[in-house]
């Protein structure tokens, strides 16, 4: 039994969430490693880029509306690490799916 996840609910949705991702990747033609960190890379220039516009639209919201810093800095908070955490987990699935799928094991032709 796992402490921080005693019934399993983070393991089977992260198992659910490798599973879709492998074939999106399967589906798109990603067929080598070189592929797959080249998609790593586009996540996480999309990621920096969904952070700018976000904390852009967040502070033009605070300078139109200055009472509201306490509650578009708590969304500017949750945005930033919900990004950085889907971030990680695709990283996470991708290096997976090359360890798992892309890399070519050891033979035994002896």
């Amino acid at each position: 039994m796992k402490f921080n996840d005693p019934f399993g609910r983070m393991e089977s949705r992260h198992k659910l969430g490798y599973e879709s991702m492998r074939d999106t990747m399967r589906k798109s033609g990603v067929d080598s490693p070189n592929a797959a960190l080249e998609v790593v890379a586009h996540s996480k220039k999309r990621a920096f880029n969904y952070i700018m516009i976000g904390t852009a639209i967040l502070l033009m919201l605070t300078l139109l509306a200055p009472k509201s810093i306490p509650v578009t800095f708590s969304l500017g908070v949750f945005f930033i690490v919900w990004i950085i955490t889907s971030m990680r987990n695709g990283q996470r699935y991708i290096q997976r799916y090359i360890d798992e799928e892309l890399t070519v094991g050891p033979t035994n032709d002896s």
